[in-house]
């Protein structure tokens, strides 16, 4: 297959993705701003923390069996019936042992409540478990419109399962109902959509295929999860859920846009660099220049983000939430790096170094542990502090990883986030001065000015950084568009 048309599945399957988790994120975030301005932080911070262990399950152990099917180039049958029952089998006891060890993580952390929050929320491994392979198959075969469908659907009226049950003052039970109902309407959409229908086949081969790179998924799967949430898990214990629910609401919108746009773009670029592993110089071709425009899309919205982010916390969660503002205004700088990075564990995956993304990830997990065991018990500031810092200091570690596989320089790489970086800047400079002198205007119409002077802003600086040969093709576009 041709660059060309790699790159054309890349953005087409993108778009799907996109769409799919932004639609499925939309509606969960608004039903938890519905219920923030209800509830206390204290309860937002149960939730969160409850969440934890589903979580875990979901992206360690079920991930590591689909990706490991996945990264293949011609997976078959076989593969798919025995990932079908491995996560059967992992899924039913990981049930059992959370909902009958709730009442322990209750008395542990003394966290009233939090058995309830966690015997509901335990039921989304079972769900995972039975709908995982058919992600897997749709993601394999790049039929990203299913999925979206699915999720869009799914999430639509659990969503509103949820905000009804707010207004009828159910308190957490209302974003508990909503996790659970949008997990088992995902549940029958997904098999219902799957053309692919699984068996109780169970191959040995397929099994030690699966556990001899899965292992290494797995593991650099628990430490991602330690390296993203952890944090939550010692600001509960050395400060509180009330504490908790403050951090965790202040990474709140980036971890949403991270799940939206960054979530998406590993889906995707997994398969679709699997297809041209064997190329080197197409897959590095086609590495750089996903990484420039991801840069060109997320730079600016991470940054603006951050500059505006007392305003849109005021703007939707209002003046109880403010400290989660300076949360969000740290924890930004993670949300892009993130989202240029996962492309690097996509090479890694495809060029069968996954060990090598186990060592960094692990690298990370220490060190971000450590972090938090010195600076949590500062405050959420130092917690977040400690994340964002640790996450830019130790990030060229897995660019290096990623260019060695593909022969590429650090010079080649920078160039293609040199037009974004620069114009972000710029515009961030722009948003910062026009912000104070129209701190006096309301804080809608401010918002308003400041979002799209920065839309304005930023077309404008990059145009003037990007290549010449990117500004012929947009000359290009736009004479037949205004020829047509």
């Amino acid at each position: 297959m041709s660059e060309k048309s790699i790159a054309k599945e890349i953005y087409k399957g993108t778009f799907w993705s996109i769409l799919d988790n932004f639609v499925k994120q939309v509606f969960t975030f608004i039903v938890f701003i519905v219920l923030a301005r209800l509830l206390a932080p204290e309860i937002i911070g149960l939730l969160a923390f409850a969440m934890l262990f589903v979580q875990v399950f979901r992206n360690v152990i079920f991930d590591s069996i689909a990706t490991a099917i996945v990264r293949k180039s011609v997976p078959d049958k076989t593969d798919y019936n025995t990932g079908f029952v491995l996560c059967i089998l992992i899924s039913v006891p990981a049930f059992i042992i959370l909902f009958l060890s709730s009442d322990l993580f209750e008395t542990w952390t003394n966290s009233m409540g939090l058995s309830t929050v966690i015997k509901g929320t335990s039921f989304i491994l079972l769900t995972a478990g039975l709908s995982r392979m058919h992600e897997a198959w749709l993601q394999h075969q790049m039929n990203f419109k299913s999925l979206a469908i699915r999720s869009s659907v799914a999430t639509f009226f659990g969503g509103v399962l949820g905000i009804i049950l707010a207004y009828k003052n159910f308190g957490i039970y209302s974003l508990v109902a909503q996790q659970v109902g949008t997990a088992l309407l995902e549940l029958i959409l997904i098999w219902i959509v799957t053309p692919w229908k699984p068996k109780f086949e169970f191959s040995y081969q397929a099994f030690r295929e699966i556990k001899s790179y899965g292992k290494h998924v797995a593991l650099t799967g628990l430490t991602n999860f330690a390296n993203q949430n952890s944090d939550s898990f010692f600001v509960t214990y050395y400060l509180g859920a009330a504490a908790n629910g403050i951090y965790s609401t202040g990474k709140r919108i980036v971890s949403t846009l991270n799940t939206v746009i960054s979530a998406s773009l590993l889906r995707v670029s997994l398969p679709a660099f699997a297809r041209i592993k064997d190329n080197t110089e197409e897959l590095k071709n086609t590495f750089l220049q996903t990484t420039g425009i991801t840069a060109t899309l997320t730079a600016p919205l991470f940054a603006g983000l951050s500059i505006l982010s007392k305003d849109i916390t005021l703007l939707l969660l209002g003046d109880k939430w403010l400290e989660s503002a300076y949360v969000m205004q740290i924890v930004t700088l993670t949300g892009f790096l993130f989202s240029i990075g996962y492309y690097n564990q996509s090479v890694m995956l495809v060029k069968n170094k996954p060990q090598w993304q186990t060592r960094l990830t692990i690298l990370y997990a220490l060190t971000n542990i450590a972090a938090f065991i010195l600076f949590t018990k500062y405050g959420v500031i130092y917690t977040a502090l400690a994340f964002s810092l640790r996450a830019l200091l130790l990030y060229p570690l897995s660019v290096w990883c990623s260019l060695v596989l593909l022969k590429c320089s650090f010079k080649e790489y920078f160039r293609q986030l040199f037009p974004s970086l620069a114009a972000t800047a710029l515009m961030v400079i722009l948003i910062y001065f026009l912000s104070l002198y129209i701190s006096t205007l309301s804080l809608t119409i401010r918002l308003v000015i400041l979002i799209f002077t920065g839309i304005l802003s930023y077309l404008f600086f990059i145009y003037l950084f990007i290549p010449k040969s990117y500004k012929n093709k947009l000359k290009k576009v736009f004479a037949r568009k205004k020829h047509d």
